[in-house]
């Protein structure tokens, strides 16, 4: 019974490990969050500019755990 039990342990502690590793880039990746967020959400506003959407956006895309702006000049086309 023990073995089951050490057997059903080791599954689920595999599947989280590759569950992180496959998680893992995507989060790193701009174009999951940040860019949709300027391209899609914010810069269709009237009056938004890139330098307040890429704020907005960074911040958000952060809270929720996925990367924001790679950097200072990235405003994904804008």
């Amino acid at each position: 019974m023990a073995l089951g039990k050490a057997a059903v342990l080791l599954l689920i502690v595999a599947a989280m490990v590759v569950e992180v590793a496959v998680a893992g880039p995507k989060e790193e990746d701009p174009t999951i969050c940040y860019c949709p967020c300027m391209k899609d959400q914010c810069m269709i506003l009237d009056g938004a500019t890139r330098e307040m959407c890429a704020v907005a956006c960074d911040k958000g895309c952060r809270e929720s755990g996925f990367a924001g702006q790679p950097n200072p000049y990235e405003f994904c086309g804008f």
